[in-house]
């Protein structure tokens, strides 16, 4: 499927395992980023404050390589210092372009459990478990 029909799959997805705000598209940036002041990542968890970005080749497999994947890190940098931590899901075989990007075959439940992870990992569990729309396991099996 295009990227955009998985993106709104990983949207659904995420959202039927993490309360956060639906809707918000943008982040206003400490400085600007190739002229913008605002940067629009796939998906803001604005209570965590992090942004999903969901990266394949694209049908032609030329998207986030060379140049792109530089406009990647440039994007992810200024989201950082705005104060904002970036998740990158990369496919197709990318890899990855920060300290918490995950490098998937493709979106599953697993994908999903291994982002709730990834946002522990920055986060901590208190925070982000406090979001769960289900018992985590170890709560479950007690």
């Amino acid at each position: 499927p295009p990227a955009s029909a998985v993106e709104e799959r990983l949207r659904q997805d995420l959202a039927a395992r993490l309360e956060h705000t639906p809707g918000l598209t943008a982040v206003r940036l400490a400085r600007p980023f190739f002229e913008h002041v605002e940067a629009c990542p796939d998906i803001l968890l604005p209570e965590l404050r992090v942004a999903i970005e969901y990266d394949s080749t694209g049908r032609h497999g030329l998207e986030h390589v060379g140049r792109r994947e530089e406009a990647d890190r440039r994007k992810d940098r200024a989201l950082r210092s705005a104060g904002w931590e970036v998740i990158r899901i990369r496919t197709a075989g990318l890899p990855p372009l920060g300290p918490y990007d995950l490098c998937v075959s493709g979106l599953t439940r697993g994908t999903i459990d291994q982002l709730l992870d990834r946002l522990r990992e920055i986060r901590g569990p208190l925070l982000v478990d406090a979001y769960l729309r289900e018992a985590p396991p170890s709560a479950a099996a007690g």
